[in-house]
């Protein structure tokens, strides 16, 4: 019976309340970007260009958005009360939904461009019951939001959300950072992150509009026959020709640091990483240039740690953490950065407040059996033999040349080989996997779920398996594993990391 009459009180305490009504703009802003192209083609197409109907078009579809979106934000509305949130949404079929406080994992804030200078921000839930998000407020005022965040944190806590003095978390925001990038720093990990997204956006925009593009736009003989030297580039020698194919390489290499520079850009701008010691402690992780997010990352939620790295980058000493964790994002990804460049000295204190250590340096790594890398060479050498003598008797000799890709790509494997090593301490297992894209997986043992030991028809033969780790938060295409290890030392590795014994080493 107490029971019923608080959830009354609470009812009527907290009433339901609507979004901002700024959130009906930016929605159909964003509806109405998405159509515009729609409206492109119809003004070139059925239209037949004529600016009149493409207006009276044009304005049907900004009334028919804006009057929907109106709709559904006034039937979108939610309820705060002492232990839940409360939302009820929907035209036709009507939704009611209830999200405990006790059953939140994480509150992460979002503020898109348009929403950073409206003072705007989207409110995240995720409860870890898989899928990303399991509830979202877009938008609340900044303020309101920060607040929602507070009261869940503060009851999650034991305390009362009125009565946590404001100045406490003033000050909070105001201490030095576990670790934070300035622009140089930032610059510096675009030049590591190697990226061809700009021509694909380039080449998504071509071939949507390809339409307003004249005939034979994408035909390379066209363009030749236009040059009026035509004469002279016939003329070059064949290293001339060679010449200017490097120099087309190096502009896609450029293209590509650059793209690099500008998505990291993007991304990461005001990166700053800061432990939060009220409520559940955690890490609270704020970046973003247009689209500024704001998580916190419970610590107890951590599975493991990520260390990448690359030759370059490790020459230099720099290297990207990232936590595994139960928590996801809209995405649904798991793996969350906690450094994107930073040295192993800013690591270590931040590894140190999740009870994470890297190696020490008289902890010896085992490699795998070699045929990690003479065997994958083997299955590739046949396969572009096979292509090579097929092609090259049927449509040109010059495809037998395929066969020296054999070369690199044997080189690569061995090198991966060379670096693909574990180790396993007290209380941490320790695995290390790739050479150009080095990657040091740190799991506690505690943290282990599950460990898998398979055998392939080649490992068979050679008496060798996988020994494939499962943690809660692993990602399913990235899991943590050990390749081609001898069958009978998977065995007692799995043997050993199952084992009670290193509890006490915890103590």
């Amino acid at each position: 019976m107490s029971d019923v009459t608080t959830a009354a009180t609470d009812q009527d305490v907290a009433p339901f309340q609507h979004l901002h009504p700024l959130s009906i703009i930016l929605r159909s802003v964003g509806t109405l970007a998405q159509n515009l192209f729609a409206i492109l083609v119809l003004h070139f197409s059925l239209f037949d260009q004529n600016i009149f109907y493409t207006g009276l078009a044009a304005m049907a579809l900004v009334a028919l958005v804006v009057g929907v979106t109106a709709l559904i934000w006034s039937r979108f509305t939610y309820q705060v009360t002492e232990r839940e949130i409360r939302i009820r949404s929907g035209l036709l079929n009507r939704n009611s939904r209830s999200i405990p406080f006790d059953r939140i994992q994480d509150v992460s804030l979002e503020q898109k461009l348009v929403s950073r200078l409206l003072g705007l921000a989207t409110v995240a839930l995720e409860t870890g019951s898989g899928g990303g998000e399991d509830g979202q407020l877009d938008a609340l005022a900044r303020t309101d939001a920060e607040a929602l965040r507070d009261t869940i944190r503060d009851y999650k806590d034991g305390l009362d959300a009125d009565a946590a003095p404001t100045e406490v978390r003033s000050t909070a925001a105001d201490s030095p950072p576990l670790f934070a990038m300035d622009n140089r720093r930032i610059l510096i990990a675009g030049l590591f992150n190697f990226s061809f997204v700009l021509l694909a956006i380039l080449g998504a925009i071509a071939q949507n509009l390809d339409f307003l593009l004249p005939d034979g736009f994408f035909d390379p003989r066209n363009w030749l026959d236009a040059l009026p030297e035509q004469e002279t580039i016939d003329g070059f020698s064949s290293w001339a020709r060679i010449g200017g194919a490097g120099a087309a390489i190096l502009s896609l290499v450029a293209v590509g640091l650059v793209s690099g520079i500008v998505r990291t850009f993007v991304r990461e701008y005001g990166f700053r990483l800061d432990k939060v010691d009220s409520g559940q402690p955690g890490f609270r992780r704020r970046r973003g240039l247009f689209t500024l997010t704001d998580m916190v990352m419970p610590i107890h939620r951590v599975q493991a740690a990520i260390l990448q790295t690359g030759p370059v980058r490790e020459r230099y000493g720099w290297y990207h953490l990232k936590f595994t964790s139960l928590a996801g994002d809209a995405n649904g990804e798991t793996d969350h950065s906690a450094a994107p460049c930073a040295m192993l000295a800013e690591i270590d204190p931040i590894l140190e407040d999740c009870a994470i250590h890297q190696p020490s340096a008289d902890l010896a790594f085992q490699p795998v059996h070699a045929a990690f890398w003479w065997r994958s060479t083997i299955l590739v050498s046949l396969t572009l033999a096979a292509i090579a003598l097929g092609a090259g008797s049927v449509l040109h000799q010059g495809f037998f040349a395929i066969l020296l890709l054999a070369v690199p790509i044997s080189l690569i494997h061995y090198l991966n080989w060379r670096h693909h090593q574990y180790a396993l301490s007290d209380s941490q297992l320790f695995v290390r996997a790739g050479w150009w894209w080095r990657r040091l997986t740190i799991v506690p043992r505690r943290k282990i779920q599950t460990i898998d030991v398979s055998q392939s028809p080649l490992d068979h033969p050679l008496d060798l398996a996988t020994l494939t780790i499962g943690i809660a938060g692993g990602s399913a295409s990235r899991p943590v594993m050990i390749k081609a290890i001898e069958l009978q030392q998977a065995m007692d590795l799995r043997r050993r990391l199952l084992s009670q014994n290193w509890l006490p080493a915890l103590a």
